[in-house]
């Protein structure tokens, strides 16, 4: 039986009955032990969606699809004193075996000062999307382009020419390059909104203004749990709140993302930390009433080399930005919608000049039901619009089914 579906009847078992009954079984809120010193939540999605064995608009970097998902997660954190806590999530996804989203420390050096320092598997410091704690907090059932969608670039093969690369446009969920680990395999996204990266983060809130900055082992598309070319990446992100519902941020991240056993095939004496990825991000929410909209934009750039011809790389550019909002219309009911768009800057080849990858663009919108506060059921419907590729447009119909707690 595939693991979606053993997924939705998994999930089936759990929720089945009314509402109420439900309430009985099943924890409504963060379970709490050892006087308050051990937290633990939790939350289960699945979600469905027809079958997609063509295009992949959907595909994520842990090699599933976003519309096809059964996971489950549970996230736990243990305050031993008023200065130190252990946080970490483990999920899995289709019922494979967990892995560990989050595992840091948190160190507060002052009390009564809004400012402590998190070593580990740490949240995300660039962007606000990945940082959401529940599906819910996703007004569509879908991520955004930037967060899922995958490009054709690959930390560990690199193009020959630029033929190379333009011959894989549209092909990230499985694409390939003759330099380097030449095994077909899917490509990064801007972002990554499936996996945290690794390293030391310092954060900082008072009054209207929130900061952090963080160094890690990865980057914004590639996070890992170890270092893969000596070359790590500093990221920060500032917000302020001016007013009550008003939210504005800006993001920036750089750092080395080629592995060094790719930068090492190429001529010359190369280093990694000469290709590098480099982001600036903005972002915007305001919440009035019944209404939440939010918007960001997210402006990335790859160096890239071409091993053959360009072996000092080339600026891969990528601006992914979108709007999204949420609106209720009762205290049960609430629709929700998202504008998307990923743009690819030119290169040129023998025979043209064309975008690196498929400029993509996304419009999705979903209805939403609480069956009760902590279990929510949508319906949605997400189209896809693509400038190359084998499949150029698609359009899907998506349930989802969600319980946090």
């Amino acid at each position: 039986m595939p693991p979606h579906r053993l997924g939705a009847i998994v999930v089936a078992a759990l929720l089945v009955g009314s509402a109420g009954a439900i309430a009985q079984t099943l924890p409504t809120g963060p379970v709490r032990a050892v006087d308050g010193q051990v937290l633990v939540n939790g939350e289960a999605v699945a979600t469905f969606a027809a079958d997609d064995e063509t295009a992949f608009f959907n595909y994520t970097d842990y090699e599933h699809n976003a519309l096809r998902l059964f996971r489950v997660s549970l996230a736990g954190a243990w305050q031993p004193a008023r200065r130190l806590a252990f946080v970490g999530e483990v999920r899995s996804e289709d019922l494979e075996w967990p892995h560990a989203y989050a595992a840091y420390v948190r160190v507060r050096p002052w009390v009564e000062r809004e400012f402590d320092l998190q070593i580990g598997r740490i949240p995300p410091t660039f962007g606000v999307f990945s940082r959401r704690p529940y599906t819910t907090d996703n007004p569509v059932i879908g991520y955004p382009l930037a967060y899922q969608y995958l490009t054709s670039i690959h930390p560990d093969a690199v193009p020959a020419t630029a033929e190379d690369l333009t011959r894989m446009r549209a092909r990230g969920w499985l694409s390939s390059f003759p330099v380097g680990n030449t095994t077909p395999s899917p490509g990064v996204p801007l972002v990554s909104a499936f996996r945290w990266d690794t390293g030391v983060q310092a954060h900082w809130h008072t009054g209207i203004m929130d900061a952090a900055g963080a160094v890690t082992a990865g980057t914004l598309s590639d996070p890992h749990a170890a270092d893969n070319n000596h070359s790590p990446q500093v990221s920060g992100r500032v917000s302020f709140e001016p007013a009550v519902g008003l939210i504005v941020g800006a993001s920036a991240a750089r750092g080395a993302w080629l592995s060094k056993e790719v930068a090492q095939l190429l001529p010359g004496d190369r280093k990694a930390s000469h290709y590098d990825q480099a982001a600036l991000g903005a972002d915007a929410e305001y919440s009035r009433d019944h209404w939440l909209v939010r918007s960001e934009l997210v402006l990335n750039r790859w160096r890239l080399p071409f091993a053959a011809t360009a072996p000092d790389g080339v600026d891969l550019d990528a601006l992914a930005v979108w709007v999204e909002g949420r609106y209720k219309l009762t205290p049960r009911v609430s629709i929700g919608f998202r504008a998307d768009r990923l743009g690819f800057s030119d290169v040129t080849t023998a025979a043209a000049t064309l975008p690196w990858d498929g400029p993509i663009r996304r419009a999705e919108a979903a209805v939403s039901y609480a069956i009760q506060r902590n279990l929510t059921a949508r319906v949605g419907v997400q189209k896809n619009d693509r400038e190359a590729g084998r499949v150029r447009r698609r359009t899907y119909l998506a349930a989802q089914l969600a319980y946090w707690f």
